[in-house]
């Protein structure tokens, strides 16, 4: 089951709009960062974009394509002869300084046939430091009618010099209820907390929706959501789910679903509605009203710690395991405080 691709650009209609004004400004922008989440439509707007930027006649025009135009139709972005990608050579590799170097001087090459030359970095983020201080020299001093798109969900890993050199744009998580009809569309019929844990696992990115019907996380959201809000006494975990939140997928599940545990607590305090996954979960959240603000944000520090830690190669399990037993411990002594 795939996401239809007209849906990954969904929700991103501001962003489109202010793309297409940057694109018509006569003092355009060498470099960019889009940011968001993993999966969130950052890449599909980005290629939808650049097709505009290096088109020689009028990117609406479907009768009488340009030669750029014409191609993207015929072969897709891929073998695009003006467009360059620098990508990680598989999930969780970093990009070397020999990949890096052989991409920037494929953009010191003149345009074949559209109007300049796009490159785009995948998984910026993934960019080891010599390969960062080389794309830097060429954020310095960028080739002539060169465009370059930096795309990351997690810009902090990014050098600071690289970042001031880029026009961010924020790719926000689309809202449920424009992803709800896509949802819908691909698994009618289901219940409300299996869509609510689905819409979840989507974490408003279009281009997860199918990964999330897909794969096994409904069933490891709810045992981690036990697991935060029931503590049990003694060891706060068994092995069986460690393991499973020591993966890449299991680790990021477990952060994304504390962090918006704690957003939850957060506006439920200030009268706001909550995440779906949680309006149905009042007794949940009742466990875990007495933590203090203090501990709330201790806690949310080290969730946004971890994030950033995840582009490393960390022990996983050892970074779960530490925050499982102060989790536990602090809930315990809320329990027994007088």
């Amino acid at each position: 089951m795939t996401t239809p691709e007209h849906s990954a650009t969904l929700g991103h209609e501001p962003i489109r709009d202010r793309l297409s004004r940057v694109g018509k400004s006569r003092l355009l922008p060498s470099t960019y960062l889009f940011c968001g989440p993993d999966g969130v439509g950052k890449r599909r707007v980005s290629l939808e974009w650049g097709r505009s930027l290096l088109c020689t006649g009028d990117p609406e025009d479907t009768h009488d394509p340009c030669p750029s135009c014409r191609h993207f139709e015929t072969s897709g972005h891929a073998s695009h002869p003006d467009i360059s990608i620098l990508k990680p050579d598989s999930e969780g590799e970093p990009i070397r300084i020999d990949a890096a170097r052989e991409f920037l001087s494929s953009l010191s090459s003149p345009s074949l046939i559209g109007r300049r030359r796009l490159g785009l970095i995948d998984d910026a983020h993934r960019l080891t430091t010599e390969a960062s201080n080389a794309l830097l020299k060429t954020l310095e001093d960028p080739p002539e009618n060169t465009i370059l798109i930096l795309l990351t969900h997690i810009p902090d890993a990014l050098i600071p010099t690289i970042r001031s050199r880029c026009l961010s744009i924020r790719f926000n998580p689309v809202p449920h209820e424009k992803l709800l009809p896509l949802l819908d569309r691909l698994v009618p019929g289901l219940s409300q907390a299996h869509r609510n844990a689905l819409l979840f696992l989507s974490r408003g990115a279009p281009g997860k929706i199918s990964q999330a019907i897909e794969s096994g996380e409904r069933e490891l959201l709810l045992r981690i959501l036990d697991l935060l809000c029931a503590p049990p006494d003694g060891f706060p975990f068994d092995a069986e789910i460690l393991q499973a939140l020591s993966t890449p997928e299991g680790f990021t599940l477990f952060i994304d679903t504390l962090e918006s545990m704690l957003l939850a607590l957060y506006r439920r305090d200030a009268g706001l509605p909550c995440d779906p996954l949680f309006e149905g979960s009042r007794s949940r959240l009742d466990d875990l009203s007495s933590l203090p603000p203090l501990k709330r944000e201790g806690f949310h520090d080290r969730v946004q710690h971890l994030r950033t830690l995840q582009v490393y190669n960390i022990n996983r399990g050892l970074a779960i395991e530490e925050l499982l037993w102060d989790w536990r411990d602090t809930l315990t002594s809320l329990k027994t405080r007088p």
